[in-house]
């Protein structure tokens, strides 16, 4: 049995049964979980860390805006890996009525916790900078501090606004692949009434 032939009997149709619009949006899904454990795991790992008893964040100013962002992502997180898994179970099984949701009230609600979560953590970051190192005395000192500081921490913070900027635009992409997927299947359940 070639590979062809393989593919023709077995996955083609089953392909075609769950449609392209779905296998888009898992690949969404999946892009998303990608980008919300990033943005969770440079919070939890480089940018808030430990010293013996300790917990220090230097890149929002205290540990409780760090703790924000890791509790914060990890929502969007576990909600990402529901809505996928959702979605692929109920291709294939009867769900219990209790764990039905709603694709788009899920997208919006994770549409909505990152569009609070990526600025709040932004304007924390850029007030911070600001309090700390626009002193107008001792320029040179001052150049040091924001060199050391991009150094140690510019990366990691620049790729948590990149990843949540990532996310919210494969959140919009969702969203809309969400709206036409309900107008196809609505087209499609008028063309079986008629």
């Amino acid at each position: 049995m070639s590979i062809n032939t393989f593919y023709i009997s077995i996955f083609k149709p089953h392909l075609e049964k769950i449609g392209n619009f779905t296998l888009l949006k898992w690949g969404f899904y999946f892009a998303e979980i990608i980008t919300t454990s990033k943005v969770f795991g440079s919070i939890y790992d480089k940018l808030r860390f430990r010293v013996g008893d300790k917990t220090y964040c230097f890149a929002y100013g205290n540990v409780s805006r760090c703790n924000f962002g890791v509790q914060m992502s990890f929502i969007g997180l576990l909600v990402s890996v529901y809505t996928l898994t959702l979605s692929i179970f109920k291709e294939y099984i009867n769900v219990p009525p209790i764990m039905k949701w709603n694709e788009i009230d899920l997208c919006a609600f994770k549409l909505g916790l990152w569009v609070i979560i990526a600025p709040t953590l932004s304007g924390w970051f850029k007030r911070k900078f600001e309090k700390k190192y626009t002193q107008p005395q001792h320029h040179e000192d001052r150049m040091n501090k924001i060199q050391r500081m991009d150094k140690m921490l510019g990366g990691d913070v620049r790729k948590v606004r990149k990843m949540c900027r990532y996310t919210i635009l494969i959140l919009l992409i969702s969203f809309f692949l969400l709206i036409l997927e309900k107008l196809e299947n609505k087209k499609k359940e008028k063309l079986k009434n008629n």
